[in-house]
């Protein structure tokens, strides 16, 4: 984590401001809010470059791609935002070790529809798969291998594809993309090919045991 008051020439990016943050945050066991920082830019629309207007040497997000509409899109707004030389830098849930474990991998034709189609909020279908197939799982007992038997639905599908319709209509928090790092290259390569992602994977470090995220580092194509 870069922090300023650890002398780091840092800039932050959220949706919300520090006291909503706070406000968001203050019920949750897991959260500790006297670690949340000022907001530098809060921007409420997919437009991050026109908004922020400035060159990064590094760009950060942690646990942000899987909750974004339209990756592709992003992509392009965060590859506008670096330096000739910089990187981004991802931290990313690897579905095999959370509640997304009975999810299908998202397939780059998915990402390509979503491109096309505009997304700034996640889409009724997106919302539909977080609902319905959400499972918690025990991290533990998965690293040692015992994968949870068999999916439980929380609710039927047709009570998921009506809370997904009604909540559709205005964002609505959600895992609208599902990675694991075995397959998250890959996915970039396809995009590139399709011509939509300038991107490529410069390094990728694997979820280590007992965590259930990979990393991974992106730059620009040498053009």
């Amino acid at each position: 984590m870069f922090r300023k008051e650890d002398g780091d020439n840092v800039k932050y990016v959220d949706w919300h401001s520090k006291a909503e943050l706070i406000e968001l945050s203050k019920t949750s066991p897991n959260r500790d809010i006297s670690k949340i920082v000022d907001v530098d830019y809060i921007i409420k629309s997919n437009e991050l470059s026109k908004a922020i207007g400035d060159k990064f040497d590094l760009v950060c997000a942690s646990h942000v791609i899987e909750h974004i509409p339209d990756m592709c899109r992003w992509f392009e707004e965060l590859s506008a935002l670096l330096t000739p030389r910089g990187q981004i830098f991802l931290a990313i849930p690897d579905k095999r070790y959370t509640f997304d474990f009975f999810r299908q991998i998202s397939r780059a034709t998915e990402f390509v529809r979503a491109y096309r189609e505009k997304l700034v909020i996640p889409s009724m279908w997106q919302l539909a798969d977080h609902f319905y197939y959400h499972q918690k799982v025990n991290v533990a007992e998965i690293w040692a291998g015992k994968n949870p038997a068999f999916f439980q639905p929380r609710f039927s599908l047709a009570h998921a594809l009506d809370l997904a319709e009604r909540k559709s209509s205005s964002y609505t928090d959600a895992h609208c993309w599902v990675f694991t790092s075995d397959t998250f290259c890959q996915l970039i390569d396809d995009l590139r090919s399709s011509g939509i992602v300038n991107l490529e994977v410069t390094n990728i470090q694997h979820p280590l045991e007992q965590t259930n995220e990979f990393m991974v580092m992106l730059r620009k194509t040498p053009t």
